[in-house]
């Protein structure tokens, strides 16, 4: 629908164009159609966007996205929430593109989510951030009790967003239970993402 929206867009802007100079009245006409048109693909977006935005963000955003510099903060807010968790890394302060810090602090807040909901009362995490060639890795385990043994169940679409935003980024994301008890995140992230490499070359 967006797209045909900004179909007509060019279009008319096309028209509006071509006939600027000697026929003013039907440049206006076209203009009008560019508007509405225009406006038109402005709320399918931002439909969209209100479709694609996590529960747990805010309504409009007014700070720069997140990102692994906040990993503190993050993992404070659980641990004041009874859960205890301890964080490794060696990550030797990498500077991520954006979307990958975005990505890298997401999945560690909705494994850390899942753990609180679905773990138990008594499980701990393990939060690690290791540096590992071209790549950023981040392991979330936990050592959960099992009673609940599908963490997506009732967690909204906490595994598959977070799934999507590491495929997006040509990374891979690998969960699943534990032997001996608990479960597993595990996200493989690119540190350049190739839009960045292809800005660096150029």
């Amino acid at each position: 629908v967006v797209a045909h929206h900004i179909a007509l867009v060019n279009v008319q802007a096309g028209v509006a164009a071509h006939v600027m100079d000697k026929r003013p009245d039907q440049a206006k006409e076209a203009l009008a159609h560019v508007r509405e048109a225009s406006r038109s693909a402005l709320n399918e977006l931002r439909a969209t966007v209100g479709l694609l935005r996590q529960s747990g963000d805010p309504e409009a955003p007014t700070e720069p996205a997140p990102g692994l510099d906040r990993l503190d903060e993050l993992v404070g807010t659980f641990r004041s929430a009874g859960l205890h968790v301890e964080v490794a890394r060696a990550d030797n302060g990498t500077t991520l593109p954006a979307a990958v810090d975005l990505a890298a602090y997401r999945v560690i807040q909705e494994a850390l989510t899942n753990v609180r909901k679905h773990a138990g009362g008594e499980a701990k995490a393990e939060v690690s951030v290791v540096r590992v060639g071209p790549n950023i890795e981040i392991t979330v385990l936990d050592n959960g009790s099992g009673e609940d043994p599908d963490p997506s169940e009732g967690g909204g679409h906490g595994l598959l967003g977070m799934r999507e935003r590491v495929t997006a980024l040509r990374g891979t994301l690998t969960t699943g239970p534990r032997y001996g008890g608990g479960f597993r995140v595990h996200a493989i992230l690119p540190v350049k993402t190739r839009t960045a490499a292809t800005g660096g070359s150029a």
